[in-house]
């Protein structure tokens, strides 16, 4: 089930063009398609004094999205997510350059990893 989900998430997101001036807005638009496609989902979810996932799907499935940083930082925090006993999978949604040459990771802690690379909108 875990594996259809994060299938599931990793086609859908990027089949959409994004408005992405800050998170706020990138949540925004990523939870709209979430939600037409019918993915169950919690935001800004506190695990911990250093984890918060910006979108916790059941079982387990964390979404983390980037518009400014690093790969590597981008990178440490996941696996720090992925080395949790909660977390399943670890999708991480970014606008950065990078998204593209770090979609050779695909996992973490022993835990799959999608990197998606979100286009912007046009208009």
């Amino acid at each position: 089930m875990s594996a259809m989900i994060l299938r599931s998430v990793a086609e859908t997101l990027p089949r959409f063009a994004y408005r992405f001036a800050n998170e706020v807005v990138l949540h925004e638009g990523m939870a709209q398609v979430l939600t037409e496609a019918g993915i169950e989902f919690q935001r800004e979810v506190v695990a911990g004094p250093k984890d918060r996932f910006d979108f916790l799907i059941a079982p387990g499935i964390v979404i983390e999205a980037k518009i400014k940083g690093s790969l590597s930082q981008a990178l440490t925090q996941i696996a720090r997510y992925a080395a949790r006993p909660d977390v399943t999978a670890v999708v991480l949604v970014t606008t950065r350059f990078w998204g593209n040459a770090g979609a050779k990771v695909d996992q973490l802690h022993g835990k799959p990893v999608r990197i998606i690379k979100l286009t912007g909108a046009s208009f």
